[in-house]
């Protein structure tokens, strides 16, 4: 195990976003924290803390937690190798994707982690809490469940389409949402396996559960580049936000979804009708790639470039 020392600044800057018909929030940046690598994905874990996977670290890390103090611990169990997906599950453990399976992260032992074998999962990418108290991932053309104490009963569903390529993955309503970037839509699915499909054209990378059972989407690959919701069986709503590479999404304690802008170094705030702001104060060239909501009103951004992950205070309605 190693401690970096964790705080690499304290930073207490206020910005003001108003919204029309709406109280005013203050979200501000309040610390920027090191890391020994590239974080990959970013979650809340059952135990308070902020759980990162990790690549290319200069010390073999491959999983970082950070508390709600800032304080870094980075970890190299020997079951968790090239993580991607990382999710607090029912069980109260932390668990990752890997190219071929998942492991099981006891959060107050690391080192002690459970590597599993799920051959569907030949492309690992986002897993979450979903229906029916199970963990869930998509993969390729494939929907991936299991139960925590039997990853090796998992189910896979195929996603049906022309060239199905699945990346964000998100649970809203008691249904899931992929965003299927090869197919350029976004696909909803019941725990059973019934989709419906919203096409949206260009290539969209992750989606977020929104609110009436719905959900928001970036999609970095559009021209212009724009994200989007989804509400019942309406035609996607889109807003374009040009130039931005949008990625990583969440729908914050605000009511609106947040937006990590890797190309322009800054985030994006989306209200339900579609107006956009931006969250300008994040590090030069830091490369935000994806978030998670935290405990206290925090927002918490993964900074791919800087290798670095961002504390947002404020986050509230």
């Amino acid at each position: 195990m190693r401690i970096p020392g964790g705080l690499a600044g304290s930073l207490c800057v206020t910005l003001v976003l108003a919204f029309s018909g709406t109280a005013d929030a203050k979200p501000r940046l309040a610390g920027v924290f090191d890391l020994t690598g590239t974080p990959e994905r970013i979650a809340a874990g059952p135990d308070g803390n902020i759980w990162v996977t990790l690549s290319n670290s200069s010390d073999d890390m491959t999983l970082a937690r950070i508390k709600p103090n800032g304080v870094v611990d980075e970890f190299d169990p020997a079951a968790v190798v090239n993580p991607e997906g990382i999710s607090g599950g029912p069980d109260g453990n932390v668990w990752v994707t890997r190219n071929g399976g998942v492991a099981k992260v006891p959060p107050d032992d690391p080192m002690n982690a459970v590597d599993f074998d799920i051959d569907a999962i030949g492309n690992p990418e986002e897993i979450i809490r979903g229906p029916q108290n199970r963990l869930w991932t998509a993969s390729g053309d494939q929907l991936v469940s299991f139960l925590p104490a039997n990853p090796a009963g998992f189910d896979a569903t195929t996603i049906d389409g022309v060239a199905p390529s699945a990346r964000g993955i998100a649970s809203s309503g008691g249904k899931l949402f992929v965003a299927d970037f090869g197919d350029k839509r976004i696909v909803r699915m019941t725990p059973g396996g019934g989709a419906r499909s919203f096409k949206v054209g260009g290539g969209p990378q992750d989606v977020a559960a929104g609110p009436r059972k719905g959900a928001g989407y970036t999609n970095a690959g559009s021209v212009p580049q724009t994200v989007g919701r989804i509400e019942g069986n309406k035609k996607p709503r889109k807003t374009k936000v040009p130039n931005t590479d949008p990625f990583g999404i969440v729908f914050a304690k605000d009511r609106r979804w947040w937006i990590a802008n890797f190309a322009t170094h800054d985030l994006t705030i989306l209200n339900q009708e579609g107006r956009a702001r931006r969250f300008r104060k994040l590090p030069d060239n830091s490369g935000p790639r994806y978030l998670a909501k935290g405990p206290n009103n925090t927002l918490w951004v993964a900074l791919e470039t800087s290798q670095q992950v961002a504390r947002i205070k404020g986050v509230k309605r």
